[in-house]
């Protein structure tokens, strides 16, 4: 498909794990923190194993990454898609009368290099993460380098004067800096995912292990499952179209694990209010605010997979898949709407989560 822009990013270097909607981006690492609140992989506090050592070392390993990620692939991606809204793919025509391009952020790129630096010579190594990581550094000083060049073309509009010339002359090179950039960003998502993913995992064993199925159990598979939803509700990379199949999946398991963790709740409101958990005296308010915000999410969440059951057939690729572009409406609104709602829908809840802890 590949002109369906959503976008997922995780904001403040892992901290938040926001989600922001139409912001051109797509995030697969929605959600992750260091040590303490997360959405699918963090730290525990108690005795630990070499494995849970290891862990540890990894997740601070990973926290650059993810900044760069949180900082610039959203503002990159949004750039393009602002400056495709006037110029066509195949050039400027010359009749443009304006055009944006979204600048990054002051320094950003500088901070990112510097960033992957840091991290490559930490421990673990991680050969395929790092290649990825520098890539993708590179990929975007690059593009920060030609937007920086040609804003004050676009913003001053000189292109009045030379008619065009210049822009003419860039667009190849504009293009190219975003494909690159794009390339890169899907083999850092990629890197992390083959790490993050089974790092979750680990950390939610661990859980159990030393607490048992409890409410920091039940949160966290929450929190894995429903990344998992946002991730299967849009996919990034040039095939972002949609598996129905993969979606009710990821749905289904978020489904349970939300009911599972409210069904522990019920019986076990003793733990929040007791003095002894770490949140008092605001685990259970806390607590509440969680599952609704869940709530809302698997709401949204829902509301789109009645939207993919009844895709029309020209949405329907040879594969199986939904193409986002023709589905048309959903229950009065546009399909990007209904599919945003739950990018949107899981920002809020990811930021309820890191804000209000309860285990």
């Amino acid at each position: 498909m590949g002109t369906r822009v959503l976008g997922r990013v995780v904001v403040t270097c892992a901290l938040v794990g926001t989600v922001l909607s139409m912001t051109g981006c797509k995030k697969l690492l929605s959600g992750l923190k260091k040590k303490g609140a997360d959405a699918g992989v963090g730290s525990t506090t108690t005795a630990s194993t070499g494995q849970d050592l290891a862990d540890e070392q990894l997740q601070e390993k990973l926290d650059d990454y993810i900044k760069c990620l949180n900082t610039l692939a959203s503002p990159i991606h949004q750039s393009r898609q602002r400056y495709l809204a006037t110029v066509p793919r195949t050039g400027p025509t010359g009749r443009e009368l304006t055009v944006n391009v979204q600048r990054l952020p002051t320094g950003a790129t500088a901070t990112c290099s510097a960033g992957m630096t840091r991290a490559k010579v930490l421990p673990p190594s991680e050969t395929t993460l790092e290649d990825a990581g520098s890539e993708f550094s590179l990929a975007a000083t690059e593009i920060d380098q030609l937007i920086t060049e040609m804003n004050p073309y676009f913003e001053l509009r000189l292109f009045r004067d030379d008619k065009w010339a210049k822009g003419k002359t860039m667009h190849p090179r504009l293009m190219a800096g975003w494909e690159r950039f794009s390339k890169a960003d899907k083999g850092l998502h990629d890197a992390l995912d083959g790490i993050t993913k089974p790092l979750a995992q680990r950390v939610l064993g661990r859980i159990e292990r030393e607490d048992g199925k409890k409410f920091r159990y039940g949160r966290k598979k929450v929190l894995i499952t429903a990344r998992e939803l946002v991730e299967a509700s849009d996919p990034i990379g040039e095939d972002d179209d949609v598996d129905p199949s993969l979606y009710t999946a990821s749905y289904t398991a978020l489904d349970k694990a939300l009911d599972e963790l409210v069904a522990y709740g019920s019986m076990n409101k003793a733990e929040l209010t007791s003095p002894s958990n770490p949140a008092f005296p605001m685990a259970e308010s806390n607590y509440n605010s969680f599952v609704r915000e869940a709530t809302d999410f698997k709401k949204a969440a829902k509301d789109y997979w009645r939207c993919l059951q009844d895709a029309p057939p020209k949405a329907k690729t040879p594969s199986g898949k939904i193409d986002l572009d023709k589905l048309g409406y959903c229950g009065g609104s546009p399909a990007w709407k209904v599919a945003d709602k739950v990018v949107s829908e899981y920002n809020v809840f990811i930021r309820t989560s890191n804000a209000h802890q309860f285990p």
